[in-house]
């Protein structure tokens, strides 16, 4: 394959940065080195994603004890999602990610101990314990800190994100069986609505007034008009990662479940053409949530106002942070990144 040509993508928006990166992309890497989740990966890697940078970008108006609890979140996601999904071995094997998800999924919602424990064969770490034992010690931690600063339905929320999530990856799973075996990538529509998933930015929102400290009422969050902006917001930030990942998912995976790459076998096109038609995609995205957010900010009281600022941070700080991370070789400072100034942790900023 020749090299391909990524497509430049930009907001017409400024998000600010938090200045806690630095301090945060430190206390999470260390968190993660003494909790032992780099056991399946190399640890030069998540030093490198830089997940305080990712968690400033994407919610830059949390408070540090927020920012480090969305970063050690994040973190945990990127670390699962090598070490058992995409290039692993499990993540050809269906029925092994059922009952990773559904234990998994347990411990967010009744904090089952170990003698529910073995319900699946174990891979094995070198920090002690399996994998599976170093993964759930570390989640049964994150829910712990999570119960401890958010409202009961905040935890409410986040849990059926991360439910989204891990059927997302047993979806995922199924597929790369089906394709080991020779079929077909999903149809379009069904890729968009379970990337909206699959991706966790859903789980990362779901945290964000709490890392804020500012709780969305209920009745403004399942507002159809806030669901069908937050599933634009969560849809543009998904495929903008689909686009600066391409290159790499080409080189390093088996499978290649992405826009560009379900674009390409549905519609016949070559991989740069897929890339260009995911971005022009991408891009009528990013005008169809600015048409419907103007009159929902207009009467937008506080909370709502700084939900939707984390909405439009969710996609403007992506981007940015894809541009620093060491994650997406090949897609780097080097490129068009938008100007995004500052702000300290907790403060509010303008609109």
């Amino acid at each position: 394959m020749s090299e391909l040509v990524l497509p430049v993508l930009e907001y017409p928006f400024d998000v600010p940065v938090s200045v806690l990166a630095t301090e945060v992309d430190e206390g999470s890497y260390r968190w993660g080195a003494e909790r032992g989740i780099y056991c399946l990966g190399d640890p030069g890697e998540y030093r490198r994603t830089r997940v305080g940078l990712l968690a400033a970008c994407t919610a830059p108006r949390a408070t540090a004890e927020g920012l480090r609890l969305l970063a050690d979140w994040q973190l945990w996601l990127f670390a699962f999602d090598d070490g058992f999904c995409d290039e692993s071995e499990d993540g050809t094997r269906p029925e092994t990610m059922i009952s990773r998800s559904v234990e998994f999924t347990g411990v967010l919602e009744t904090g089952a101990r170990s003698h529910d424990r073995d319900v699946m064969p174990r891979r094995h770490s070198p920090h002690g314990g399996t994998a599976d034992e170093v993964f759930r010690t570390a989640l049964e931690e994150l829910a712990g800190r999570l119960e401890r600063c958010a409202e009961g339905f905040q935890l409410a929320r986040f849990r059926a994100a991360v439910q989204g999530y891990f059927l997302a990856q047993c979806w995922e799973a199924a597929l790369r069986a089906a394709a080991a075996g020779g079929g077909a990538p999903p149809a379009l529509g069904e890729y968009i609505r379970m990337r909206r998933h699959s991706g966790a930015v859903r789980t990362c929102i779901a945290l964000g007034d709490v890392a804020e400290g500012v709780a969305l009422p209920a009745e403004a969050y399942d507002d159809p008009r806030v669901v069908a902006l937050t599933d634009l917001a969560v849809d543009v930030a998904c495929w903008a990662n689909d686009i600066v990942s391409y290159p790499k998912e080409v080189a390093r995976s088996r499978i290649v479940h992405s826009l560009p790459a379900v674009l390409g076998h549905a519609r016949g096109l070559d991989p740069q053409e897929a890339l260009n038609e995911a971005a022009r995609m991408h891009d009528r995205q990013v005008e169809r949530y600015l048409a419907a957010e103007a009159p929902v900010r207009a009467g937008a009281d506080e909370p709502l106002r700084r939900y939707l600022d984390n909405l439009r941070a969710w996609m403007s700080g992506n981007l940015r942070w894809s541009h620093e991370t060491g994650r997406y070789p090949g897609f780097g400072t080097d490129r068009h990144s938008p100007h995004t100034p500052a702000l300290a942790g907790g403060r509010v900023g303008p609109a």
